[in-house]
């Protein structure tokens, strides 16, 4: 079987978390498919090196369009066409997509469809007009009802895609996340150095991920804020991610007194550094008020490091009862987490060694799995 993967966005010399979901899962699948041939879609000015996915020459092959991204798409919106599958030299008998993207369909080819969460439909307001004009032309409910089956990476977010989507349950399979196994409790000498580089402080709460409403950061800032003043615990809080839409709200909340000198953001932080930086915080806050799965709270488990989650979507699922959990909309509920978190070596302790246990439960090899049993079933 042949398999045409929509790879177009693992262009960017950054990896979203849709990225590192097609990366993880795609190495797993190259580990453990031992029949079945890929072919990785890529298109735009620029054919991409697929360096992290140590890619065997004999496993796959590399279909790029040359054509601008811009004009691609423009051409698929009003055309229909060309389908994905069009420029493939070889017989494609399934289409794998990663996430949503605008594309046109065959109808003779069985297509699986990841969606990771329906935030840009649930929660419209979190969005630029740019974000929502790019979901509509998506045609997400198109996808839904082109697809022979639909991964989605939590129950929870499969509820949604059948609620929000008209989609029948047996067409919707809940298939969790992995995380790279340098995710991991073991200090090494080069956390040092990754520390200097990125200029963490010596005591500090994390957030990982872009910056952006859905995130709730202000209300993370105003939590741990109320906890330094209450416990009078000079704990810093570490911002890690991109700047990402509609985040002007923050941007002015930084530049008030009372943030200076204890909130840092500091931008993208490569994945090399990630498990250092987790394994170096004192707590990681999830305090989103939606994920379509939530990996910082899993790849913090893995590295060690307590998490306060927030109760609602996918987090519950993947946290279990190895973190404490929170009303999103409520930041004295997010300092009282931290002074329950920070200020008892006991529940500490529990919540690490509960978190490394949740964490064994989930792996990209469990996922390739699932996920290459379902490809199968579509022939």
């Amino acid at each position: 079987m042949r398999i045409l993967v929509d790879a177009r966005h693992l262009s960017t010399e950054t990896l979203s978390g849709v990225g590192e979901y097609t990366v993880g899962l795609l190495r797993a699948l190259f580990e453990i498919d031992q029949s079945n041939t890929y072919t990785l879609l890529s298109s735009g000015r620029t054919k991409p090196q697929y360096n992290k996915l140590r890619l065997s020459s004999d496993r796959f092959s590399q279909l790029h369009v040359p054509t601008p991204n811009k004009l691609l798409n423009l051409r698929t919106l009003f055309l229909r066409h060309p389908t994905i599958n069009w420029r493939a030299k070889e017989t494609i008998d399934l289409i794998f997509l990663p996430n949503l993207n605008i594309t046109a369909l065959p109808e003779d080819i069985p297509t699986v469809l990841t969606i990771h969460d329906l935030s840009w439909k649930l929660y419209p307001e979190f969005y630029s007009r740019k974000m929502q004009a790019w979901h509509r032309a998506c045609r997400p409910q198109e996808l839904a009802d082109g697809a022979a089956a639909i991964i989605a990476p939590s129950t929870s977010t499969s509820r949604d895609i059948q609620a929000h989507l008209n989609v029948d349950a047996s067409r919707v399979h809940t298939i969790a996340h992995g995380f790279n196994p340098s995710f991991d409790d073991r200090l090494r000498a080069q956390d040092h150095g990754a520390r200097g580089r990125l200029k963490l402080p010596k005591r500090f709460a994390l957030h990982v991920g872009t910056i952006e409403p859905r995130k709730n950061l202000l209300a993370l800032i105003e939590g741990v804020k109320a906890y330094r003043e209450k416990t009078r615990d000079d704990l810093h809080l570490v911002l890690a991610g991109s700047w990402g839409w509609r985040s002007h709200n923050l941007r002015r909340r930084l530049w008030k007194r009372d943030t200076k000198g204890w909130v840092h953001v500091i931008d993208y932080v490569p994945s090399q550094d990630l498990p250092a930086l987790y394994r170096s915080a004192a707590v990681t806050v999830c305090p989103s008020i939606y994920e379509g799965f939530g990996l910082p709270a899993l790849e913090s488990m893995a590295c060690g490091t307590p998490v306060v989650a927030t109760h609602t979507s996918s987090l519950p699922e993947v946290v279990g009862d190895a973190a404490v959990l929170i009303d999103p909309y409520n930041s004295a509920d997010i300092a009282m987490a931290l002074e329950h978190t920070l200020g008892s070596n006991m529940l500490r302790n529990q919540l690490i060694q509960k978190g490394l246990e949740q964490a064994k439960t989930f792996s990209w090899k469990k996922a390739a799995q699932k996920t290459l049993n379902l490809f199968e079933k579509q022939l």
